[in-house]
């Protein structure tokens, strides 16, 4: 059986990363002969445009915009809209909105429904996370977990559902060699300027690295003038760029010898799987079940499992003067090529077809 027709279901079109990948595996699905829309309890938010022409895009009437207990009352609206819609698979792309299923399921006892996990299923302090979790994917025919540490959990909380492992699809231009460094040692560093990233850590380990180490970091956030004050009192203003975003970070990774990640908690680090792709290894705290993933070989770079600056620090030096083969690394992103992702869920979905 296939999966003919598929309905993706989102709150609205927010710029978050599960978004994002949901709109890009829309496209990849529609190139491979899937009919895809996407119904939405509201069309605010900038990644409307982003949306290929040939996925229909379907709004509540009247809409249903976010706010406490939402999520409920869009799963129950969006179920309403089933019989018309008759959909033959429904993509849940995130943790986010898991708590539509049960309305959908009560919209239509038949439809196959597969929720994307992208976060670990239980945030700590939450009471009663497993029996609330548990019940609200009561609706959901299977889990597509984006790492296997993710899958791990889920077997051990659900066990006997339907739980496989589907990477999300990255987006990157293969690497070449590498231009003439102009300076000894190259650390690159993105993301937001914000507590979760831990940017201040990135410059405690650059003042424990010494002086042939210079960082670049891409990025803005909440923390610019904290990082800002921060690279003053740590005497960094000749060894730090403080770049702002950027729309295509593929120049500075040319240039890189390494990228440092500093986060306490990532979902899945795409940046990651770009950096790879153009030659450049890895040091990463031991904020992500994808790093164990990705990191499989030594080139490849190190998870660091202190949140030191001194062990940081001691794993970018060690990496930074390893020599490693650009094929190797690249090789490493190759189960993250999005016609192989977005092809693996259409596996998946007419699996779950076939089983139901």
């Amino acid at each position: 059986m296939m999966a003919r027709r598929i309905l993706i279901c989102l709150h609205d079109f927010s710029r978050g990363g599960t978004e994002r990948v949901a709109i890009g595996l829309a496209s990849q699905w529609v190139a491979a002969g899937r009919t895809v829309s996407i119904l939405c309890g509201s069309s605010e938010g900038g990644l409307r445009d982003a949306v290929d022409r040939h996925v229909k895009i379907i709004k509540l009437n009247p809409p249903v915009k976010r706010g406490p207990l939402s999520r409920l009352r869009l799963g129950r609206a969006m179920g309403k809209r089933l019989t018309t819609l008759r959909p033959d698979a429904i993509f849940l792309p995130g943790n986010y909105h898991a708590p539509l299923a049960n309305g959908l399921r009560a919209g239509d006892p038949q439809v196959v429904i597969g929720l994307k996990i992208s976060n670990p299923p239980l945030p700590q302090g939450v009471p009663f996370g497993e029996k609330l979790f548990r019940r609200a994917t009561r609706g959901v025919s299977g889990f597509a977990a984006m790492n296997s540490g993710l899958t791990h959990q889920l077997e051990a909380l659900l066990p006997g559902r339907d739980i496989v492992t589907l990477y999300d699809p990255v987006y990157v231009r293969p690497g070449t060699a590498k231009p003439p460094q102009a300076r000894a040692h190259e650390i690159l560093w993105i993301g937001r300027l914000e507590p979760q990233k831990d940017p201040l850590l990135a410059l405690k380990t650059m003042a424990a690295l010494g002086g042939d180490y210079f960082l670049t970091m891409l990025g803005e956030g909440s923390l610019q003038r904290k990082v800002e004050r921060s690279i003053a009192a740590l005497d960094l203003t000749d060894r730090v760029q403080l770049v702002g975003h950027v729309p295509e970070i593929e120049p500075y990774l040319a240039a890189a010898d390494a990228l440092l990640i500093t986060s306490h908690y990532e979902g899945g680090p795409a940046v990651a799987v770009e950096a790879l792709a153009q030659g450049v290894p890895v040091v990463g705290t031991d904020c992500s079940f994808l790093l164990q993933d990705l990191l499989r070989i030594e080139e490849a770079g190190r998870i660091v499992s202190s949140r030191e600056p001194v062990a940081l620090a001691s794993a970018l030096a060690a990496v930074c003067d390893r020599p490693h083969s650009l094929e190797a690394l690249q090789a490493l992103t190759a189960p993250f090529e999005p016609q192989t992702c977005a092809q693996a869920y259409l596996d998946w979905f007419d699996r779950l077809m076939a089983d139901g």
